[in-house]
């Protein structure tokens, strides 16, 4: 199984938030930065953007805590998500995460972390500087190349 996860190039990523609006609208239908699933900020010591989200994990720390097993593989095994049939707002998924990808979305009550859109990622349609990228996980070295960075 070929992993296809999101790639982001911090140096290309201009803060503009256009992930952070698509992602929200994509998922609730309202601009809202705590509902969306991807958080950019910017770090002035490295003067760039960081994006914390989802990086679909293997092992998925967050999937293995979780004790009503909420925290699942789509059919076709390429991306996690939350089945809030099951899920049941213990957040220890979000204590799990190494990445800080696992978030709360108090808007809603839930924990929320990326889907990947199911595989068609909202985020990286509006990304206008082409800082997010939707690949092979195997790929990431080759999309810093292409962006012309190792």
């Amino acid at each position: 199984m070929k992993q296809r996860i999101l790639l982001f190039d911090a140096v290309s990523c201009t803060g503009c938030l256009s992930c952070v609006t698509a992602c929200s609208m994509a998922h609730t239908g309202a601009v809202s930065p705590a509902s969306s699933r991807i958080h950019i900020s910017f770090d002035p010591f490295e003067n760039r953007w960081p994006a914390v989200y989802c990086r679909q994990c293997t092992a998925a720390p967050c999937a293995k805590v979780c004790p009503v097993e909420a925290i699942r593989l789509d059919e076709r095994q390429e991306y996690w998500y939350v089945d809030y049939e099951r899920c049941i707002g213990c957040m220890l998924c979000i204590d799990a995460c190494p990445l800080g990808a696992m978030f709360y979305d108090p808007h809603h009550d839930q924990v929320i972390k990326c889907d990947t859109c199911g595989g068609e990622p909202a985020c990286v349609k509006v990304c206008a500087t082409q800082a997010l990228a939707w690949g092979d996980a195997a790929d990431r070295s080759l999309y810093r190349k292409q962006k012309g960075r190792r």
